[in-house]
């Protein structure tokens, strides 16, 4: 559409695209690492987005059953600390098929904040999905029995305390790129989500 608008081809939009995508993630990136430290002073809260990409020849995996569309699994981190629910790190992306604690782990998120969910560390929270990983998760229901009207109550604390990240997510979704479908070649599909990324947090913070 942009090639036909101003009579040039694809490839020199293409062209254009790589280059102010390069340009914006250089500027933006000392912005991210402010923002990224100061989220790892407090707790943080993960979950999974499916990006739809759509089907691609002679790619495996990519199809949610949880979502019905094929996509790409990118694991976000939000802000649990003042100002709660704000984006603060993605994953690299993962298949959507993967289940989120796997994507947790292979998206390099584990490992960037694991100091956080350590024992002694600053907190992270998840949903069930990430039962397993060593984060602070709601409680499942034994098989045959109630939950104990304890763990009932944390189970509904950790929800409302969780809730933040998911408006984190959708203002990370108001991205077209990202809501209606990423059409490019997958292997652009990183650097386009690290620069959305910059952007959604310069939106948030770098008016402040």
């Amino acid at each position: 559409m942009l090639a036909e608008v101003f009579g040039c081809g694809s490839t020199t939009v293409e062209r254009y695209q790589d280059e102010l995508e390069t340009l914006i993630d250089e500027v933006l990136t000392p912005l991210y690492e402010q923002v990224r430290a100061q989220a790892r002073r407090d707790a943080v809260l993960v979950d999974g987005l499916v990006v739809p990409i759509g089907e691609r020849d002679g790619v495996d995996g990519l199809f949610s059953d949880k979502k019905g569309f094929c996509g790409q699994n990118v694991q976000v981190e939000a802000t649990g600390g003042h100002p709660v629910g704000r984006l603060a790190d993605v994953g690299e992306p993962c298949p959507g098929s993967m289940h989120d604690s796997r994507a947790f782990d292979e998206s390099g998120i584990a490992a960037r904040w694991a100091t956080h969910y350590q024992p002694a560390g600053a907190g992270m929270i998840g949903d069930k999905g990430y039962q397993g990983t060593g984060l602070r998760t709601p409680y499942k229901k034994p098989p045959g029995r109630d939950l104990t009207d304890v763990r009932r109550a944390c189970n509904t604390a950790l929800d409302r305390i969780r809730a933040a990240v998911e408006r984190a997510i959708a203002h990370l979704k108001s991205w077209n790129v990202l809501k209606t479908g990423f059409r490019r070649s997958l292997q652009e599909f990183p650097a386009v989500l690290r620069t959305v990324t910059k952007l959604e947090i310069f939106r948030v913070y770098g008016l402040y």
